[in-house]
């Protein structure tokens, strides 16, 4: 974006926040002072936050700090917004070294949705579905594995809405007992999935769960050409990758709170990179 484009009176009530969030409190003499404004300027910043409930003045002093509703701020950076920060820049090292595309997918209502996907790093384009792109979740690998590692309370919410699903797969391998038996079971069996019939699809995927804290957060997925590699070549191939992978994404994302002191020199783009090497830095990985 162009400087001329930017506004001002937000990018300084931003630098505000910031600033609190560092040192706590703040008078406006010292704000002013700090951000190199005019003390009437600083005023009226922290009187606008403080209109909007994002700071507080300190009961009996005249000093200003950050409010709880600042918190709600990130209140959408959930989990799996986490996972996805976390986890891309590894995603990308390991196609570079194996040539399939990777892909993390959420389950949201009765659809998978992709968060991510290295797919732009291959030379195939194979998947040709863009991040935030939804598929039916008995229609995906990732879905049944949503649903085979969901909480037992959450899986039996989970199949209700795929009966009254809008889309006519779910609803009819849902209602049918023994075809959903037949794709769910082995995925609670075996730990993973393979995309389900119909076998028309020009790509295949193999996926496992993304496990926090014992829970599912998200889905990790591999995709393929069948013409290129069958479906037992892909689980020998990648399916242990793909484990190892899930589990490092896992304890990135479980030692997040772990990097909050990291200076900028760790950072590498918008992602930041733990100071231990991946250990898939030195993996060996069969090529299809």
């Amino acid at each position: 974006m162009k400087q001329d484009q930017e506004l001002r009176s937000l990018k300084r009530g931003l630098k505000v926040l910031t600033l609190l969030n560092q040192v706590n409190t703040l008078g406006i003499t010292e704000l002013a002072r700090h951000l190199e404004l005019p003390r009437t300027t600083a005023e009226r910043i922290l009187m606008t936050l403080a209109a909007e409930g994002y700071v507080e003045r300190i009961p009996d002093d005249r000093r200003f700090r950050l409010s709880a509703k600042v918190t709600t701020l990130a209140r959408g950076f959930s989990d799996d917004c986490w996972i996805v920060h976390i986890a891309t820049p590894l995603l990308f090292e390991v196609t570079r070294r194996i040539g399939w595309p990777l892909g993390i997918a959420t389950q949201v209502g009765d659809t998978m949705v992709l968060r991510t996907t290295t797919d732009p790093a291959t030379s195939l384009w194979l998947n040709r579905r863009r991040i935030g792109a939804e598929t039916p979740i008995l229609a995906s690998s990732s879905g049944l594995v949503a649903y085979a590692f969901a909480a037992d309370a959450e899986r039996d919410r989970l199949l209700d809405t795929l009966r009254t699903s809008r889309h006519a797969i779910n609803r009819d391998r849902s209602r049918n007992a023994h075809l959903f038996m037949s794709l769910t079971r082995p995925v609670m069996e075996k730990g993973y999935a393979i995309q389900p019939p119909p076998n028309d699809m020009p790509e295949r995927s193999i996926s496992v769960p993304i496990m926090i804290g014992g829970k599912l957060a998200a889905v990790l997925l591999l995709m393929y050409m069948p013409r290129a590699l069958s479906n037992s070549a892909a689980l020998r191939d990648y399916l242990p990758l793909l484990r190892d992978l899930s589990e490092e994404i896992s304890t990135r994302v479980a030692d997040r709170e772990d990097w909050a002191e990291l200076d900028e020199d760790d950072a590498v783009g918008n992602f930041i990179v733990p100071p231990a090497a991946s250990r898939f830095g030195a993996t060996e990985v069969r090529y299809a």
